[in-house]
């Protein structure tokens, strides 16, 4: 059975990848693995399917974002079935990584692959967010930073989408910058002021005015 829904699966996406006449762009490409995914993966009301069942997609979700964050992949599941949102968000990002697997243009690909790694990783550590008061931060800092990162774990794919040329080049610096970093010990809004600060190569402040308007960009 669970051989059945992987091969399922595979011949989905590419059926998905041939779907449309020409060439796609990569918002386009991003958008056919996307709802095909969402179609799999989740249910109407945006839940997993067959939760309490084998649950094959579980463990296929699972297995989808394996290469994208190694070892990581049970607790980036388990944390994202704690928040629809999220969860969809992570489905958008296994859904990107086989969109990049297709893509023709490399340098495009490989830029989507480090950003859905990148989202990995932060879904990975969400259940650290807003768990402690930051010693790196003031309390209004990390009320946006965190604000920030919420929106990346929820949104990260949509902005992924919307970005184009060097914004979206800067935001998967910044993504790719956490990744580096998560595990490290600190709490994710430090982590991804710093991540700002380096990618960006800019001052705390100035990381701050970028994380302001990520948070608002969707």
């Amino acid at each position: 059975m669970k051989k059945a829904f992987i091969i399922g699966m595979t011949i989905a996406f590419s059926a998905t990848a041939f779907a449309a006449p020409g060439k796609m762009t990569t918002t386009e490409r991003l958008a056919k693995f996307d709802k095909t995914s969402q179609e799999y993966f989740l249910d109407a009301s945006g839940n997993l399917k067959n939760a309490t069942g084998k649950n094959a997609e579980k463990k296929y979700l699972e297995q989808s974002i394996r290469d994208l964050a190694p070892g990581k992949e049970s607790k980036i599941v388990e944390n994202a079935l704690t928040d629809k949102e999220v969860l969809k968000n992570l489905v958008s990002v296994a859904a990107a990584k086989k969109a990049a697997d297709k893509m023709e243009n490399r340098d495009e690909a490989k830029q989507i692959s480090d950003a859905a790694e990148g989202l990995s990783s932060m879904i990975s550590e969400m259940h650290l967010a807003k768990k402690a008061t930051s010693r790196e931060l003031s309390k209004d800092q990390q009320e946006l930073a965190d604000a920030a990162f919420d929106k990346s774990i929820k949104l990260g794919t949509q902005i992924l989408t919307q970005f184009q040329g060097a914004d979206r080049a800067s935001y998967v610096r910044v993504v790719s910058a956490f990744k580096a970093r998560a595990g490290n010990g600190k709490l994710p809004s430090e982590n991804l002021v710093d991540a700002v600060m380096e990618s960006q190569k800019v001052t705390k402040e100035k990381a701050l005015e970028i994380l302001r308007k990520l948070k608002e960009c969707v």
